[in-house]
């Protein structure tokens, strides 16, 4: 059986998180000219592709290692309302596609597998059956704790890989991407529809023409971290990831 096959079979979460993409804070201001989230060529598919996670933050830049007094190069993330943005879908994977093909998920899953056997279909009922079947519940998805003794059959060889790469299978260096769902849209995004947050530097809050275009032009909550200067970029993808599951709780989709 098809790993999509498999996942079609599974039963779905009761809720569905919301998508999020993730970029720097130096592209905000042009983020704010022109109310989109653009479209990039991507090599691996050789198309414009906008990259996002389902309910989980996981993109970050492995580069960003230097400490760093330019908060421009903190992360910032967009939290969409649930049943908007994935009526665009184009592909979706149960791990960053992209880390795929850079080996991080042999030798559980090969990287020349990857993009063909694992694409399930690109409704967001998949990433919830797909949160569902591997963690039980959206929390432990968020955690990325998959369910413990998980038995397959023969037939199901791809999901049984999938289970060993989120239990460990990977390379060394392979992170939670492992278990992202990733939503694919081919298209740009306006953020005057379906943004429910964005999660940003503390020191936004000091700049008037962003903050009414996250607050009124596109009707979002803004979540703020303390940007500490000094610090590696990297250092804040928990704060981003506290903050979003906080917020999860208070809208009641945990």
């Amino acid at each position: 059986m098809s790993f999509s096959d498999f996942v079609q079979k599974q039963m779905m979460a009761s809720t569905e998180l919301p998508l999020v993409h993730t970029t720097e804070y130096q592209h905000l201001n042009s983020i704010a000219g022109t109310h989109t989230l653009a479209a990039n060529h991507c090599k691996v598919f050789g198309e414009p592709l906008l990259y996002l996670f389902y309910g989980r933050p996981s993109y970050r830049d492995p580069g960003q290692v230097t400490p760093m007094r330019d908060v421009s190069l903190y992360p910032i993330c967009f939290v969409f309302r649930p049943g908007t943005v994935c009526k665009k879908a184009k592909r979706l994977f149960p791990f960053d596609s992209g880390a795929s093909q850079n080996g991080l998920y042999e030798p559980a899953v090969n990287r020349s597998d990857a993009i063909a056997l694992y694409s399930v279909a690109a409704v967001i009922e998949s990433a919830r059956r797909i949160s569902k079947c591997f963690f039980d519940t959206d929390e432990k998805y968020l955690a990325h704790d998959p369910v413990a003794g998980l038995v397959f059959p023969t037939t199901d060889d791809e999901a049984r890989h999938y289970y060993d790469l989120i239990n460990g299978g990977g390379d060394p260096k392979c992170d939670d991407r492992c278990s992202a769902i990733e939503l694919q849209v081919a298209e740009d995004l306006d953020l005057r529809h379906d943004l429910m947050a964005v999660v940003l530097p503390t020191c936004f809050l000091e700049d008037p023409v962003l903050l009414e275009a996250v607050v009124k032009d596109w009707d979002a909550v803004p979540l703020t971290y303390p940007a500490d200067k000094g610090l590696r970029p990297l250092e804040f993808h928990m704060a981003i990831r506290i903050k979003i599951r906080d917020y999860y709780e208070r809208e009641g989709l945990l």
